[in-house]
């Protein structure tokens, strides 16, 4: 998704969601950690437990969301679960600047 086709309101809130050649991990407000592949592709997404073993990834998805609250039924990867159990987390850094053009 390049900056001119995201929605209205991510684009005049200084959301990029996708930078060509780059991964993007966004953190989700109240939610999980968002892993964005490159539209453009050539890159793999491995997710793996703490013993090296490869967890399955839908072929189809260019994005896979992380659990941060600790309460999905699917470990690591996100349920909505966080929706129930009262997450609160902002996903503001101090140090987070807005895209810049360059960035596209």
């Amino acid at each position: 998704m390049t900056a001119s086709e995201q929605p209205a309101d991510d684009a005049a809130q200084g959301r990029a969601y996708s930078v060509p050649g780059c991964v993007t991990i966004r953190c989700r407000q109240h939610g999980p950690l968002v892993v964005e592949m490159p539209a453009e592709g050539g890159l793999r997404l491995r997710v793996t437990d703490h013993e090296g073993r490869e967890l399955p990834l839908p072929d189809h998805k260019r994005a896979v969301a992380l659990c941060r609250c600790g309460q999905t039924a699917t470990k690591p990867f996100c349920d909505g679960s966080h929706k129930t159990a009262g997450q609160k987390s902002t996903g503001d850094h101090p140090e987070a600047r807005a895209p810049s053009a360059s960035d596209a």
